[in-house]
């Protein structure tokens, strides 16, 4: 992975991305390469915070339109808010704009089970671990993830993780990775597989059994199969590949519906 391209020509193949300070560029390296992207096509890119990031991508998206991208900090409410705040902050710069929220820090802790076996093991520590919210709703993740796992030399677990469970548990993870396979053309069916694997099976078995008679057909694939409430009901209790399945379309399907209500209104 490079850190900056040559001036003289740039790979036709190439997605870059402009991140805020050598320590975002750590964790993004290490996130992308557990998320099996061609690290050898990504370019990363450090500014001088937000408006040197954005000032750097501006300039080079005029010379690689449409495969450039900035990521920064932002404490937003929602990952949209987020975005769109930092798009006003950085003059709506003419590339894709990813936030951290509310800091990149944050994403340090999305795989709750990496995050609490690479803790140091300090009682008091791992006490501390063990009762963290999700990540979007850490305080102070960049002070936290250093009394944690030490300096951020020793952050690089996150090589390791199960980035199905981190995409799951954090919102502004989930759409960055998304966000930057697009640009790479990499379809996110199987993040969005991984991401299903982790939605909590009582969670949606519950709501099957709560809006669906036992025998209506609640399913239809696109391979033409059906299922009834009570056949999904155990597939997701039992975590096969229907079950999985169909939580991955479901966390689609819902997802969809969210934006379709946020646009409606919008425009009203």
């Amino acid at each position: 992975m490079a850190v900056r391209p040559p001036e003289d020509h740039l790979d036709p193949d190439a997605v870059f991305l402009l991140v805020e300070g050598p320590s975002e560029l750590g964790i993004v390296t290490h996130l992308l390469e557990a998320a099996r992207f061609p690290l050898e096509r990504v370019h990363l890119l450090v500014g001088q915070g937000k408006h040197g990031a954005a000032r750097e991508v501006a300039d080079l998206a005029e010379r690689a339109p449409g495969r450039c991208a900035v990521l920064v900090d932002l404490d937003e409410r929602s990952v949209p808010d987020a975005r769109e705040q930092a798009q006003e902050q950085l003059g709506h710069p003419p590339v894709e704009v990813f936030c951290a929220v509310p800091e990149i820090e944050a994403w340090l802790f999305a795989d709750d089970r990496a995050s609490m076996a690479n803790a140091n093991p300090d009682e008091e520590v791992q006490r501390i671990v063990r009762r963290l919210p999700l990540p979007e709703e850490i305080p102070d993740p960049r002070q936290l993830a250093r009394f944690v796992f030490g300096p951020p030399s020793q952050w690089d677990f996150l090589r390791r993780i199960d980035i199905g469970r981190a995409a799951a548990r954090s919102p502004s993870l989930r759409v960055f990775l998304e966000g930057m396979g697009l640009l790479l053309g990499i379809q996110p069916g199987p993040l969005l597989e991984e991401v299903g694997r982790h939605l909590s099976r009582d969670i949606i078995a519950g709501l099957i059994r709560e809006v669906s008679p036992s025998d209506a057909v609640v399913w239809r694939t696109a391979t033409g199969s059906e299922y009834t409430a009570d056949e999904l009901e155990r597939h997701i209790e039992a975590g096969d590949e229907v079950g999985r399945q169909y939580a991955s379309d479901l966390l689609r399907v819902s997802r969809d519906f969210l934006r379709r209500s946020a646009n409606r209104k919008k425009s009203q």
